[in-house]
């Protein structure tokens, strides 16, 4: 068994006090028995106008914020998924949008950058392309060991491709890191069911952990979610930050493949017949 924490936040524009907000909460999920502590998407930083990162954001060698996550692992003798961080190409003119895990000697063990970007058109002040701004991943799925557990990385609008869940949970996975800023517009009709259906599909644990509240006028949906294999939701947080906890068994994940061994029953499509 290893204890999992999600942390919630509602980052701004002041580096200095999401870095002080992260440093509270990690050390109140450490106190709390964590073992694996996740932030969620852009712990270190969330502006009103995407623009403005390109002039905010630092490169990853000069990011406070994974500096003190580093630090923080290092002292508290944890592993800890930085959800995901806003950073300056080193070559390039956009940002990564990029989650790190970090061993509690300090290492940076495993990167994963955001492989789809949120490029939608939901109407209005929905519309979003993140594209426009970030560079879209291009190493494809990544897994990672923390813990004794095996961790599958994700970010936000990634929730949506059941395709690149499936091949991390073939790959071993048995926890889906989902850290997100999940849209208002969408999370009240999709961010629980799309968490929960990841789960079930794969037979895996989720630990979501979200952005809430609102900044400069930028809301972010909240409800950050650990939820087992059979999709029950095992903590949930609602609209504020807050530190939530689970304790997650790698057995759970092996009965339920057991018994529902959809991954081994996967056939490949050779296409789709159209009949008349």
């Amino acid at each position: 068994m290893t204890c999992f924490a999600a942390i919630q936040m509602c980052s701004t524009a002041d580096v200095a006090a999401n870095n002080a907000e992260i440093d509270r909460l990690v050390r109140q999920a450490a106190g709390q028995g964590a073992q694996v502590v996740s932030l969620p998407e852009a712990a270190n930083l969330l502006l009103r106008d995407q623009f403005d990162y390109l002039e905010t954001c630092r490169t990853e060698a000069e990011d406070r914020t994974l500096a003190l996550c580093r630090a923080l692992a290092a002292e508290l003798g944890i592993w800890l998924h930085t959800g995901s961080l806003l950073l300056r190409q080193e070559h390039g003119e956009r940002i990564h949008n990029r989650a790190h895990m970090i061993a509690p000697d300090g290492r940076i063990t495993a990167r994963y950058d955001k492989l789809h970007t949120f490029d939608v058109a939901l109407g209005g002040a929905g519309d979003f392309i993140e594209s426009r701004v970030v560079a879209p991943g291009e190493r494809g799925a990544i897994t990672c060991d923390a813990a004794g557990q095996t961790l599958g990385l994700a970010i936000c609008y990634d929730l949506r491709f059941p395709y690149l869940f499936r091949a991390l949970a073939s790959a071993g996975a048995g926890v889906l890191m989902i850290p997100a800023s999940f849209s208002p517009i969408t999370g009240p009709l999709h961010w629980e069911p799309l968490l929960k259906a990841r789960a079930i599909e794969t037979g895996s644990y989720v630990v979501a952990a979200a952005q809430c509240g609102t900044r400069d006028g930028v809301t972010t949906f909240g409800q950050s979610r650990i939820i087992s294999p059979l999709g029950e939701v095992l903590a949930a947080a609602e609209d504020d930050p807050a530190v939530i906890l689970a304790e997650i068994d790698p057995t759970q994940v092996a009965e339920t493949r057991r018994r529902l061994p959809v991954l081994r029953q996967t056939r490949l499509l050779e296409g789709v017949r159209h009949e008349t």
